[in-house]
């Protein structure tokens, strides 16, 4: 990770981020975190209401289950104010407390969760058998004969994976997990495209590789890549290095433009079937390079009309065009 990201140059409400570390790598605090979400001691409704729950010291002191009093004060102080809040009448999560707490929620059982089947629905691209597989928070998807969608870019036989809570996991079918996962891929592409990191609202920094002997051939991945696609891009958050590196397609699919042209043709590209997506790759979608400048530009065809975005090497839209399809 580079030097820029997570160092003590930042310094966010009066705390850096090795300090944060360091004040939640202890257990004792982190079940003060727990206990004050479990009892609901938080803002109840965050963004539309003031009203804010605590619960007494010596109780959150009994449901913690420390007996030396002094320890007890010490841990809390450290998480003082920055995780939680102290009122008069007693104590509450801060709103970074909140988030902590959701957080370990969502990734806690990650270590059993057993996800690894065969899906019901068939490769998109060879129409063969497909399998899921959930492994380190990931949940991925991939097929039993072909190499996948995104070739070297991804593990063998990848037709998709990405990042996913444990515990969305809980009460879903892998086909429901599959759905969901791309789903919230998506608004994560459209989130980045718009220059906000979903994950700390950080400002994002793009960048953007060429194969310039691309040639897919028959077997539909090109020698020199490894991959469909000619031009990926990497998005890449300032501040906390979340990223997203794709076929610059998919990040195209995220701009508001695109997001209304595709509406009108009756593609809904914020929560589609992942079939329609790669259809729409495969079959309804051109790319073109040009250097010095460095312009690539994307044209998806629609029934009546086309819609062509240039990016230059930031990925900043340079010039939109919509025209009658050929």
């Amino acid at each position: 990770m580079s030097e820029t990201r997570l160092t003590p140059e930042i310094d966010l409400d009066g705390i850096s981020p090795d300090e944060a570390f360091a004040i939640l790598g202890n257990e004792i605090r982190l079940d003060i975190i727990r206990v004050l979400l479990s009892a609901g001691a938080t803002h109840q409704y965050d963004d539309v209401s003031d009203t804010a729950e605590t619960i007494p010291f010596s109780e959150l002191r009994s449901r913690v289950d420390i007996d030396d009093n002094g320890q007890f004060n010490y841990h809390l102080s450290q998480l003082t104010p920055h995780f939680v809040r102290g009122t008069d009448d007693g104590y509450r999560l801060s709103g970074a407390g909140k988030q902590i707490a959701r957080t370990v929620l969502a990734v806690s059982g990650a270590e059993t969760v057993d996800f690894t089947t065969d899906l019901q629905q068939s490769c998109p691209l060879c129409d063969a058998p497909m399998k899921a597989a959930y492994e380190d928070q990931w949940l991925r998807i991939s097929c039993t004969r072909c190499d996948g969608l995104f070739g070297d870019k991804a593990p063998d036989e990848s037709v998709f994976w990405s990042n996913y809570p444990a515990a969305g996991l809980a009460d879903r079918t892998p086909e429901e997990a599959f759905e969901t996962g791309f789903y919230r891929c998506m608004l994560d592409i459209s989130s980045l495209m718009r220059d906000v990191c979903r994950e700390c609202a950080g400002t994002i920094s793009a960048s953007v590789s060429v194969c310039e002997r691309h040639d897919p051939g028959a077997r539909q991945q090109c020698a020199a890549c490894g991959t469909l696609f000619p031009v990926w891009a990497e998005l890449q958050c300032d501040t906390c290095g979340y990223a997203k590196r794709l076929p610059i397609e998919a990040f195209t699919l995220g701009l508001t433009p695109v997001i209304g042209f595709l509406d009108d043709h009756g593609m809904d590209i914020l929560a589609p079937a992942f079939d329609d997506v790669v259809d729409l790759f495969r079959h309804r979608v051109e790319t073109t390079v040009r250097e010095e400048p460095l312009r690539v530009s994307v044209t998806i065809e629609g029934d009546s009309s086309a819609l062509s975005v240039s990016l230059d090497d930031d990925m900043n839209v340079v010039d939109l065009d919509q025209h009658p399809s050929e």
